[in-house]
């Protein structure tokens, strides 16, 4: 491993594919090892809940046309497989959210993503690979992954595809064997030749877990309080990226000087983590390049006002850092005077001044209170730049 395949963990998520109940012995299609490695997978995934890490359970439905060659014949005969709906085509119970969780097989093939829980979601493939076809890449950089950990079901097929499409799109690739069916010791020296982690599943819910500050049982660490832990991922993540601000770029001749060791200001979006998720994935997705804050915001708090040329760190809704900002205009306005083109470069709802004035609106009333704000509270309007990270800067993002 190098600076450039490592895995980052405080920035990854994991991808479980294929688990489902017709694929585990016993199932319409069982896969031999399947049941076995369970145990491990579900380790997997309550390490990654338990961080506030992004699970994706990757699925197979099987109706229609729409399958893989190789199972057209099968499925056309009316082999009972991952029907839609069916018992079968569900994930294992040990695997999902407490309180359980049951696909919908109309959102899914229709390519939408399935909230099962906090940064939990389900997504249908319909081929091999993940990324065939799906909106899992949109996904990932809308979090700020820049890690995929794959674990799930038959090795050769749908995880090495997905292996090799994450590895094609510049992220960084763990495999976990002993999570993993159907791994055979040739099939991990070829992905290893990608640069890809193979990595135990006692190693990576370690590592996982000390990101959240918890010991090895999963209890909170005392010795590991949230706020430290937050100050060192910050400041490890703008070690990574603040030479994509020209800072520091003389260290090697100078020494690191105050500016460039000093991470900027960190803060998240919002007054709950979800919303502050909402509207990171709108920057990092380049639809989103200005910020509304109230005036009297920044007099409860005695914050100055951002000021042109300043960068800031985003964090997302567990408070991790994942983008880079720079301040490029500032300008303050009644709420009443705010136009339809800042509207829309909010980048928020569907960009109209209508819909801002009734989102910010409400949003106002609740932090300030309703005797606090009218058409004149006077609102500070930010226009900013996204320099990290870098590969998203012309995507778009359709939102409902």
């Amino acid at each position: 491993m190098d600076s450039w395949t490592e895995p980052h963990w405080g920035s990854s998520a994991l991808v479980v594919i294929d688990v489902q109940v017709d694929f585990v012995e016993g199932g319409g299609m069982p896969v031999d090892g399947t049941r076995a490695v369970v145990p491990e997978l579900r380790r997997l995934v309550r390490a990654y809940r338990e961080a506030g890490l992004p699970v994706v359970h990757v699925v197979r439905l099987y109706d229609g046309g729409d399958v893989d060659l190789v199972r057209r014949g099968a499925v056309a005969a009316g082999a009972p497989v991952v029907r839609p709906g069916s018992l079968g085509s569900q994930l294992l119970d040990e695997l999902v959210p407490d309180g359980g969780a049951v696909l919908d097989p109309s959102l899914l093939v229709a390519g939408e993503v399935q909230e099962l829980g906090p940064r939990e979601v389900a997504l249908w493939k319909p081929r091999w690979s993940a990324f065939h076809r799906t909106s899992l890449e949109e996904l990932l950089r809308g979090w700020g992954v820049d890690t995929v950990v794959v674990a799930g079901c038959n090795f050769p097929n749908c995880p090495r595809a997905t292996v090799v499409d994450a590895s094609q799109r510049d992220l960084r690739v763990v495999v976990v064997p002993d999570a993993t069916s159907q791994v055979t010791d040739e099939g991990l020296r070829q992905v290893a030749s990608l640069g890809v982690a193979v990595t135990s599943t006692d190693d990576v819910v370690a590592a996982v877990e000390s990101l959240a500050g918890l010991d090895p049982e999963g209890r909170a660490a005392p010795d590991a309080p949230h706020d430290v832990a937050q100050a060192e991922a910050v400041l490890a993540y703008w070690e990574r990226v603040r030479f994509r601000a020209r800072v520091g770029q003389l260290d090697v001749v100078t020494g690191k000087t105050v500016a460039s060791a000093v991470p900027p200001p960190a803060w998240s979006f919002g007054d709950d983590p979800r919303l502050a998720d909402e509207l990171l994935a709108l920057v990092v997705a380049g639809r989103k390049t200005a910020t509304a804050t109230a005036l009297p915001e920044f007099d409860d708090t005695g914050e100055r006002l951002p000021r042109p040329g300043e960068l800031s760190i985003l964090l997302d809704g567990a408070g991790r850092p994942r983008a880079l900002i720079r301040t490029t205009r500032v300008e303050t306005v009644p709420f009443g005077e705010v136009t339809a083109e800042f509207a829309a470069a909010e980048g928020e709802g569907d960009r109209s001044l209508a819909s801002w004035r009734e989102e910010h609106g409400a949003y106002f009333r609740r932090v300030l209170g309703a005797d606090r704000f009218d058409q004149a509270t006077p609102v500070v309007c930010e226009r900013f730049e996204l320099l990290d990270p870098v590969w998203s800067l012309e995507r778009t993002i359709t939102t409902p």
